[in-house]
């Protein structure tokens, strides 16, 4: 009697779980049924990449396979977790940058990293790669800054169960270095001699210094002039020598030898010449710094002329203060106040030969002013005053011999090799007196 019992109970059962079936979606039973049949991922492996190093604004690429293999990868189920973030920025901080995450996450993003597309890996002949998968990153971000980070691909996925999983990869050091126009800066004098001391052409020199940046606890980096891969320039007169460029610092225009440019202050007829040479830098990630560098060359010896009424020397004889100010005649050669103002690293030095005609000389030449700006000053010596007018002859100029140079960013002061003399010029100075 109890057998029959436990029978009908349990065809009960089984009529009752029959019914529950029959009701269920078919639809539905059918997706659970596919999804039990989907694999679960295990682990991201990133190929190639041990390390990324990216100009700011630019993409990059990485290789990776999923275990196992048929794991289906989106850009919408695929994210990026940035670890141990740390931003140098071109002016001490005084707070972060960048906004720090406020709770609590397996995945930490970053501003500076953004993945814009996924697709799978193909070999040479287009066949997609089992398993493998190509993630474009794009790097961006406000301001001139450096930033480095620990990357890890993490995947998100839903189990048959329903219930969300993430799965990481392994570490994968990435690091976002300023533009080549945010981590160069040009430097140059305004002027330059055309020819050196030896009568050989002398080329325009561009510095190219790199900035400093610091994080937040102080530590300093570098921008590293060796990601500077290119350099080009445009003008008919100049000839772009970018040799020196990763070793020295500096990037020089030639000057064409016999180009008609040249000719006229070869001659004296003229006494500066300009032109305009344009020159691009570009880094390995394309993008460029570009100036339209204004060029200016002056003759080796320059002559500055000046009629003096003799009425005005001898009332400032006994003036020790005194001055005769030739920066007008200077700054017709391109010798302006601010001709050095382009330039870091500025020294100059001055040899001076006086002279006495008739009871008038000049016994000091004054080439600085405020704000280490040129001036060109002779102080003028009047022992007896003066009767009669007086001239200067060519021969008897006074004489000044005047040297601007400058040395790359980390060049040895102390060492001449490195130097660079924008400036060397014989500067004759003749004073007239007159009525």
């Amino acid at each position: 009697m109890k057998r029959m019992i436990y029978t009908t109970k349990f065809i009960s059962v089984l009529v009752f779980v029959a019914l529950m079936l029959a009701a269920c979606n078919k639809d539905e039973w059918k997706d659970d049924v596919d999804a039990l049949k989907q694999p679960m991922p295990t682990g991201i492996v990133i190929m190639d990449a041990v390390s990324v190093t990216a100009v700011k604004g630019t993409s990059f690429q990485l290789r990776f396979r999923v275990n196992p293999s048929g794991v289906a990868v989106t850009e919408g189920n695929l994210e990026l977790d940035l670890q141990n973030s740390d931003t140098y920025l071109l002016v001490p901080p005084t707070r972060s940058a960048f906004s720090a995450q406020s709770r609590a996450s397996y995945v930490t993003p970053s501003d500076c990293y953004k993945i814009t597309g996924v697709e799978p890996d193909r070999n040479g002949s287009g066949e997609i790669l089992d398993g493998q998968w190509i993630v474009t990153i794009k790097t961006q971000g406000e301001g001139n800054f450096r930033n480095v980070s620990d990357l890890y691909l993490v995947m998100n996925y839903t189990d048959a169960a329903g219930v969300a999983h993430k799965v990481s990869s392994p570490v994968l050091p990435v690091q976002i270095v300023p533009t080549a126009d945010e981590g160069v800066e040009f430097r140059y004098s305004l002027v330059q001699t055309l020819r050196t001391a030896h009568g050989e052409l002398n080329p325009y020199i561009l510095y190219t210094d790199v900035n400093t940046y610091r994080n937040a606890s102080g530590g300093e980096w570098v921008y590293d002039i060796s990601f500077i891969t290119k350099a080009e320039s445009q003008g008919e007169a100049m000839t772009l020598d970018w040799l020196t460029l990763h070793e020295k610092q500096y990037v020089s225009l030639i000057p064409k030898e016999g180009h008609e440019l040249w000719t006229s202050l070869e001659e004296g007829k003229e006494k500066k010449v300009s032109t305009a040479s344009q020159v691009a830098i570009t880094d390995f990630g394309g993008t460029q710094k570009i100036i339209d560098l204004p060029i200016t060359y002056c003759p080796r010896t320059v002559i500055i002329r000046r009629d003096m009424p003799i009425a005005e020397l001898n009332a400032n004889r006994d003036d020790i203060d005194y001055v005769i100010d030739l920066s007008a005649e200077a700054a017709e050669y391109g010798l302006t106040a601010d001709m050095a103002s382009h330039l870091t690293r500025r020294p100059t030095s001055i040899d001076f030969h006086g002279v006495f005609i008739d009871n008038f000389g000049i016994d000091e030449i004054n080439t600085v002013g405020e704000d280490n700006t040129f001036v060109l000053q002779a102080s003028p010596f009047i022992p007896d005053e003066l009767t009669a007018g007086f001239i200067t002859a060519d021969a008897d100029a006074a004489i000044a011999n005047y040297i601007l140079h400058s040395f790359p960013q980390y060049g040895d002061p102390l060492d001449k090799n490195t130097f660079q003399f924008l400036l060397d010029m014989e500067i004759r100075i003749l004073i007239n007196g007159v009525e």
